[in-house]
């Protein structure tokens, strides 16, 4: 049986993620109620490949760049959560160090189509940009579906 085609939503183009770095954005998300609600993931190229996260810590829920824009190590070898230390495996976000060893990330699913890193596997909200409490120090993207 052939499986359905999955609809793929472009988030940014290959190059704005350099190389072994991390770039948060804020994604609208139609939740379980058909809300559009915020979606804030981290894209991070390691070792030549691309991941995504939600850009929320197992631990308490805070954001994992507390201070803006600063999702990694100094090694930029783990994500870290600025707000309490905790250390992320990349390719794989379990928690290796801090309050919350062997908690995970949640995953993103993420494919690389014609040099743009897009998102599949979540119902995402065509949108430009949303509403929301926090300030302008996080990027909005606009989703378009490919």
């Amino acid at each position: 049986m052939e499986e359905p085609t999955r609809e793929i939503f472009a988030v940014c183009h290959v190059n704005d993620v350099a190389k072994r770095r991390a770039v948060g954005y804020v994604l609208a998300r139609v939740n379980d109620e058909g809300k559009t609600v915020p979606f804030p993931v981290v894209i991070v190229r390691h070792v030549g490949k691309y991941y995504g996260y939600v850009n929320r810590c197992p631990h308490q829920g805070s954001r994992l760049d507390f201070e803006p824009k600063s999702f990694l190590d100094p090694t930029q070898r783990f994500l870290l959560c600025g707000k309490h230390g905790a250390q992320f495996d990349i390719p794989t976000g379990v928690c290796n160090d801090g309050p919350c060893v062997g908690a995970q990330l949640e995953k993103v699913e993420v494919v690389i189509d014609d040099n743009e890193v897009c998102v599949t596997g979540v119902t995402i909200a065509e949108e430009d940009g949303l509403d929301r409490e926090e300030n302008d120090v996080y990027p909005e993207v606009v989703i378009t579906a490919d």
